[in-house]
């Protein structure tokens, strides 16, 4: 066998073997953005929501809902 021969043998075994790790990486990827399913909800909502849509809406808004820490509760 040939140096060129060697070296074309070679590359065509290493591009085999690239398809092969692109193909195991794309199915890791797809597999890792498996959707996030929401199984419940509380019945007290952050920034002023009074309805899950509302909840969603602003969550899609990427609204900052954090408030100060309420002071009528009677805590120390």
């Amino acid at each position: 066998m040939t140096d060129d021969s060697k070296v074309l043998s070679y590359l065509k075994r290493v591009t085999t073997e690239l398809q092969e790790t692109k193909q195991r990486l794309r199915r890791t990827v797809d597999a890792a953005r498996e959707p996030i399913a929401v199984v419940g909800l509380s019945c007290r909502f952050p920034g002023g929501v009074s309805t899950p849509d509302g909840l969603w809406r602003l969550v899609e808004s990427g609204v900052d809902a954090v408030t100060e820490f309420p002071v009528d509760r009677g805590w120390d």
